[in-house]
């Protein structure tokens, strides 16, 4: 490893600790080099994101587009100038990642500038195939695992995190980025439109709908656990625990009884270490 790829390596640990702090705790229980890759991925994730949420559509547009095209080099010529996309072009060539998963990502990236609401769940799910799926998918190959079958495991987590955090994060979603991540035809169904979240309203219908949203996101989770041991050994209890970190913001939401308006969900450093202790 060159002296370049090693402080690009630190520039994206930097990255992951300031603003994945449960991603962070999680990373310390893998081997060091699983570590490293993770804070390449982290950021490879991080940097679109952030293009995405906090530039106007405009700017974000050709942002977004110009470091699609450089990954494109940078994973096509094995190196890059800019640390992230030199990094990531070291994690998909060391662990033989599919190029496929980067290309379903970015794309979701792009999905993101546009669409605002999803129809469906269906709908919905195509998204997050590309916005979380993939990136479970690209975490097992740096752990390793000895079956495919751990792959849909994989995704199943992600898109249980990416539930999560969407209930989490339903009124800033709302208010910064005029996204509605919530499913048309289950607010339909439950007597709700969009404009009730505007109201930051909690009432009867409200709460069934987050237990429906809440249920779904623990049926993933519990559907993910049945992949860890497929999984290589190295990685099974970084994994594990990111299932009991992650869950745990849902159960801070029925805490906070279902008010994600005026509360947010989340677990102190000293809560993520009595999980870690007592639920794993």
């Amino acid at each position: 490893m060159d002296s370049k790829l090693k402080l690009d390596l630190e520039y994206c640990r930097k990255i992951e600790k300031k603003y994945g702090t449960s991603y962070y705790f999680v990373t310390k229980f893998f081997s060091q080099k699983q570590k490293l890759a993770t804070y390449a991925l982290y950021a490879f994730f991080r940097i679109p994101d952030e293009i995405v949420d906090s530039s106007e559509t405009k700017d974000a547009n050709k942002s977004l587009r110009q470091w699609i095209a450089n990954w494109q080099m940078a994973f096509k010529y094995k190196t890059h100038d800019d640390p992230v996309l030199n990094a990531a072009s070291w994690v998909f060539q060391e662990y033989q990642i599919p190029y496929e998963y980067s290309e379903a990502f970015l794309n979701a990236m792009l999905m993101d500038l546009t669409k605002k609401e999803y129809k469906n769940y269906e709908e919905l799910e195509k998204y997050m195939y590309g916005s979380s799926g993939v990136v479970g998918i690209m975490m097992s190959y740096i752990i390793g695992f000895s079956d495919a079958k751990a792959l849909d495991y994989a995704k199943d987590l992600g898109y249980a995190m990416q539930v999560t955090n969407f209930l989490r994060d339903i009124k800033e979603d709302l208010l910064l980025r005029d996204r509605v991540y919530m499913p048309k035809d289950e607010l339909d169904s439950f007597g709700l439109a969009v404009d009730d979240f505007k109201k930051w309203k909690i009432n009867d219908l409200y709460i069934d709908f987050m237990k429906f949203q809440i249920d779904r996101a623990r049926n993933l989770y519990n559907s993910s656990k049945q992949g860890v041991e497929l999984l290589d050994k190295s990685g099974r209890l970084a994994v594990s625990t990111a299932i009991v970190l992650y869950s745990a913001i849902l159960t801070q939401i029925e805490k906070n009884k279902y008010d994600v308006f005026t509360k947010r969900a989340r677990t102190s450093f000293l809560r993520k270490i009595m999980l870690f202790i007592f639920k794993r």
